[in-house]
């Protein structure tokens, strides 16, 4: 029972690292000895919880989808009641998190789809599913808003969800060019005082 409660431990701190390096250097600048280093295992070591870095890299975004999924259930329910409100408060408390930061990472599944989606489909499913749980998240906070007249109607919640990712997604890679958060706050500005407004 210990050495499987070990196990466990060393391969969620190897994701755990892994998520900060891909974040901090992305796929190509991450090395698999960099990562074991860090942890303090052996290179080898490795290959007894991952078949490969591909592999290696479908788990991390799965490891990072799950955790999202939690912040934004924690942040939606902690914000305003009313469903427009609590939307805008959790991208602005995202905002604060990228403010306090000294490396602006970005989103990962953004990054990755930028770097690795042509060459591993496998990884682009992945990222495609982990999209898909953020987007039916949203969505619904959209049609609530919708319902209550907060939220313009004359588009779908999903064609609305839609927009909101493309415009976020850019407005973070921009954010690590510009290396401010100017670009994501603007971003949310515009969506939630007049894009989203009916």
């Amino acid at each position: 029972m210990k050495k499987r409660k070990q196990k466990t431990e060393v391969r969620t701190k190897l994701l755990q690292t892994g998520l900060i390096l891909f974040g901090e250097n992305g796929f190509n600048g991450t090395g698999i000895k960099e990562i074991v280093d860090e942890v303090g295992v052996p290179k080898g070591s490795f290959y007894n919880y991952f078949k490969s870095k591909e592999d290696y890299t479908v788990e991390i975004i799965q490891f990072y989808s799950d955790n999202l999924s939690i912040l934004w259930d924690d942040l939606l329910k902690s914000g305003p009641k009313e469903p427009f409100g609590a939307l805008r408060y959790s991208f602005e408390m995202i905002i604060s998190h990228h403010e306090q930061s000294e490396v602006r990472t970005g989103c990962l599944i953004g990054n990755l789809a930028a770097e690795i989606s042509e060459a591993s489909d496998l990884c682009r499913q992945k990222m495609h599913q982990a999209t898909a749980v953020w987007k039916d998240r949203v969505s619904k906070q959209i049609s609530q808003g919708q319902t209550m007249g907060t939220v313009r109607g004359d588009i779908s919640a999903d064609a609305l969800t839609e927009f909101i990712w493309n415009a976020w997604e850019g407005a973070l890679l921009n954010m690590k060019i510009v290396n401010s958060t100017a670009p994501v706050k603007e971003c949310i500005s515009l969506l939630f005082d007049f894009f989203l407004r009916p």
